[in-house]
């Protein structure tokens, strides 16, 4: 009997996209993996807050050029997609506006 391991997709086929507008609250590059924070507001009394992982596959645009996660500051207004999987929530764009 053979036993065939197929690494899962990056975003995972499993995993749910979302996309969502907000101010970022926290940006980590200390420690691994790098995170950014994104507060959104759900009505005009709620808000979300995202936490999401940053990787290396990761596409973060400012103005439409790449730009790397450490130029991002706290109160910047972005849009983040981001994949919900089992082992946690991904970063799989960052828009700065």
């Amino acid at each position: 009997m053979a036993l065939l391991c197929i690494p899962p997709d990056s975003w995972g086929a499993s995993g749910r996209t979302y996309r969502v507008h907000g101010q970022v609250v926290a940006v980590n590059m200390v420690q691994a993996p790098h995170m950014i924070v994104v507060k959104t507001p759900l009505n005009k009394h709620d808000a979300m807050t995202v936490g999401a992982r940053v990787t290396s596959q990761t596409k973060i645009v400012r103005k439409g050029k790449r730009i790397a996660l450490e130029t991002i500051r706290v109160d910047e207004a972005v849009w983040l997609t981001y994949v919900k999987q089992r082992d946690g929530v991904f970063a799989q764009a960052i828009q700065v506006q």
